[in-house]
């Protein structure tokens, strides 16, 4: 009794010094920036800047993001980012890294916990079995893989919505807290913070099964309907409110705006490519040297590809590892890690979204690598008897160990500092993800952001061979060749870029900010306006209306300067305007008189007789309509407008 208790004594200081380590191995990550979707759900989101209203969170999930398309329902995330907001005073990264490290040593506590008592129950009495539990612990404290999910702010919902699956396995284990069902909280906390929180109950199902209704696989010819009755009665609580939580909050609370599905391939072709992506993210956990906060797999075709088809057959063989060593006591946590590891990759894996592939969409699936893989080691060792005094392999075995979760330990202090600037996250996505429009794009960036335009835009044009439709692309090419003076592309590409995105408000705010530099400050506003009504809680464009207010003129003082400019030099161009700003208005007659002033200095004009055509159409003047159109074709026989108001007018001359 006394030498379990020392061992016991030891293991939890083993494993505080485990934490301590993931602190120092983590040290140069708590000041890196806001990435990715932080931006609408972060920076320009108005909704976490108080805390006043925070039950909203959970009853409206258009204060989750700016971006209508992104609303999904995540609540807790919201109010995590808003204490976090609200703590740092503003938009200080520090603090959002601190709240979600300090739940990422809460989730290793909780994984030692997890996998001593897995192997405990598998295997009583093994003396390996509390050094087996402290190393898989350390390795996931340092695997290198996490790193993308630690360091992503947004990923925060992979990481919590984790550990409230992992406490609620635990609290479902502990007797008294079962009793009172309190895992069926901790599941609906991790549901809120994402929906693959409901996954739950199939994993809860996996350990009915594997560890509790054992008899199930191994006498299932006895009892068998006593037995399924059992094991439904255990699972029935967290499956009902699993189902209609998720149910309710994906169709009733989750806004119809939201999109997250890839429009550009077919479900089959989607599902078919996750094989080879499954096998990427088992890669990544053998060796993660080519991870990538942007990767840039696509769709793999056709089905039978040879990448598919070899990434197939590595998953059918991991499934029959996992019926096979199901069927054996002392295996069961090998089978229970990898039943973990697909049913966490099921959301992913069968709903297309509109990335391929993510690596921080490894950090929930890799728990049950990290119970399997070292209890798997284990067992080989016990199976072959390395560590018995014949062949003692005890230093040899510490060595690799070691060289292991060092070499982790490096890598992710490496992809701290990759993700500690845009330049060096960026640059790191160009080297490995080559064919990823949305990285060559952002490295443009930090090139335009330096001046360097031409280099940018080599970079943009290489992302618009990808990406001919990217229309946050079309925006930054508007900008760089607005920088260049070039305002004949400027406009074609914000033009491009409002006509290809019809929720975010990021073509129409951006397009205003180039027109606030061009001083036309009432246009400006225009588009601002359309960008807050697309996105209530898009802080900038509330923040760039604001600054202009005091700029934006009546119609009336823009018609007075335009009158103004016009007896300086009375240009044709300014007559025009002045005809438009009337028409704007309402005034007929004088847009009308603007456009016979206009047509004394430039006869042949298209555009003066257009303006007469829509202005004498405005007044029912038919006839003085079609005339005004019939001349404007005569001048100009490609003009639509033109065509599209003499139409207007003669079906009411007819009439």
């Amino acid at each position: 009794m006394f030498k379990n208790f020392t061992s016991q004594k030891l293991e939890i200081k083993v494993l505080a010094v485990v934490l301590i380590a993931t602190f120092f191995l983590y040290l140069n990550h708590f000041d890196n920036p806001f990435f990715f979707d932080d931006t609408h759900t972060i920076s320009e989101n108005q909704s976490i800047r108080s805390l006043a209203n925070w039950t909203r969170f959970f009853t409206n999930a258009d204060t989750f993001s700016s971006l209508p398309a992104n609303r999904a329902y995540r609540p807790m995330i919201t109010l995590m980012n808003a204490i976090d907001y609200s703590f740092a005073d503003g938009l200080n990264s520090r603090y959002f890294h601190y709240h979600i490290f300090f739940w990422f040593l809460i989730l290793i506590i909780l994984i030692y916990f997890l996998s001593k008592h897995l192997y405990s129950i598998s295997l009583s009495k093994h003396k390996w079995i509390g050094v087996t539990a402290l190393f898989a612990t350390a390795w996931f404290a340092c695997h290198t893989a996490n790193a993308e999910t630690i360091n992503y702010i947004c990923a925060r919902s992979d990481s919590f919505s984790t550990l409230c699956i992992v406490a609620s396995l635990l609290l479902y284990i502990h007797p008294p807290t079962r009793k009172w069902h309190l895992y069926i909280i901790t599941m609906i906390i991790g549901i809120w913070t994402k929906q693959t929180g409901v996954m739950f109950f199939p994993i809860l199902l996996a350990y009915v099964i594997l560890f509790e209704e054992y008899a199930l696989l191994t006498e299932f010819k006895v009892d068998t309907k006593k037995k399924i009755i059992n094991c439904i009665k255990k699972i029935a609580p967290t499956g009902i409110v699993a189902s209609f939580l998720f149910l309710f909050n994906q169709y009733y609370l989750t806004p119809e705006s939201t999109d997250s599905t890839n429009f550009m391939v077919t479900r089959f072709e989607y599902i078919s490519t996750q094989c080879y992506v499954i096998i990427h993210y088992l890669s990544n956990f053998i060796l993660p040297i080519n991870l990538s906060a942007d990767p840039d797999i696509t769709i793999i075709k056709p089905w039978y590809n040879l990448k598919i088809l070899s990434s197939l057959a590595i998953i059918i063989a991991m499934l029959f590892l996992m019926i096979k060593t199901a069927f054996k006591k002392e295996l069961r946590p090998i089978s229970f890690g990898i039943a973990w590891f697909f049913i966490a990759l099921l959301p992913t894996t069968l709903n297309p979204l509109f990335q391929i592939a993510n690596d921080h969409r490894m950090f929930f699936p890799f728990i049950g690598l990290f119970i399997a893989v070292p209890w798997g080691g284990l067992m080989i060792i016990k199976k072959y008897k390395l560590l018995s005094q014949g062949k003692n392999y005890s230093v040899q075995l510490i060595i690799v160990l070691s060289i292991l979760l060092i070499g982790h330990a490096y890598g992710t202090s490496q992809r701290n500092k990759v993700w500690d600037s845009g330049e060096s996250l960026w640059l790191d996505v160009v080297v490995k993800s080559p064919k990823n429009g949305r990285g060559l794009m952002n490295y443009g960036l930090i090139h335009m952001a330096k001046g360097n335009y031409e280099i940018a835009l080599g970079y943009f044009n290489r992302a618009l061979e990808l990406n001919p439709n990217y229309y946050t692309l079309h925006i930054n090419l508007g900008i760089l060749y607005g920088g260049l003076n070039n305002q004949k592309k400027a406009l074609e590409h914000f033009d491009i870029a409002l006509g290809l995105n019809s929720s975010s408000p990021a073509p129409e705010y951006y397009y205003a900010r180039y027109l606030v530099d061009q001083k036309k400050y009432n246009d400006a506003a225009q588009y601002l306006r359309k960008a807050i009504a697309k996105s209530p809680n898009h802080t900038k464009s509330k923040e760039l209306l604001n600054s202009i207010g005091d700029k934006i003129a009546t119609p009336k003082d823009e018609i007075q300067k335009i009158i103004d400019q016009i007896k300086q030099n009375p240009d044709p161009s300014l007559y025009l305007d002045l005809s438009i700003k009337y028409y704007v208005i309402g005034d007929y007659e004088m847009s009308i008189a603007a456009c016979k002033e206009l047509l004394k200095l430039a006869p042949n004009n298209a555009d003066a007789y257009n303006n007469m055509c829509v202005a004498y159409n405005q007044l029912k003047q038919w006839k003085l309509g079609a005339e005004a159109c019939k001349k404007a074709l005569e001048i100009n026989s490609d003009f639509q407008l033109a065509k599209n108001n003499l139409k207007w007018a003669t079906n009411n001359i007819k009439n």
